[in-house]
């Protein structure tokens, strides 16, 4: 398989276990040997526009900026999470600006909100940032949510409510 279809393969799979995970950790106390132990993971993406990239998620999004490094043989990166950093995004350039994946309109990276106010000051922020909501691909989303556009063409969604299994 080439290169750039195990890339897409392994970003669709991992952005659908972000939207599909709750808040909750892994319990450090649990017997169950079935169970997930990890307690953190991290979503890698490569990207050619790693200023603005990182302007979209820290300045419009809020995420806190984790860690970042600067020519690791060839490559700067930038970690940026959630407040508990249990979750994280690593946005990494390299000096070479090589072809990368192109997304789809269902690689989907999706932030549940559980306040109404703050749901709608998040999308009051990303709108001031210069980022204008587009039309969703999956009709499930529509009147819940507003779909966004990363610089990369990355779509980002901001739900109005959270995931309950």
């Amino acid at each position: 398989m080439k290169r750039k279809s195990l890339s897409v393969i392994a970003t669709a799979l991992a952005l659908a276990f972000v939207t599909s995970c709750n808040n909750q950790t892994a319990s450090k106390t649990s017997n169950n040997e079935n169970e997930m132990k990890a307690v953190q993971f991290r979503i890698a993406r490569p990207t050619n526009n790693l200023t603005e990239v990182v302007k979209f998620y820290h300045e419009a999004l809020r995420l806190e900026v984790l860690g970042k490094f600067e020519d690791h043989l060839g490559y700067d990166g930038v970690m940026l999470g959630m407040p508990d950093k249990t979750y994280h995004l690593e946005f990494t350039q390299h000096v070479d600006k090589t072809p990368l994946p192109e997304p789809t309109k269902e690689n989907l990276l999706v932030f549940y909100y559980d306040n109404p106010n703050e749901y709608k000051k998040a999308n009051e922020r990303i709108q001031e940032a210069g980022t204008m909501p587009v039309e969703p691909e999956n009709p499930y989303w529509k009147g819940k949510s507003e779909t966004y556009e990363d610089p990369d063409g990355w779509r980002v969604i901001l739900f109005n409510g959270v995931y309950n299994p």
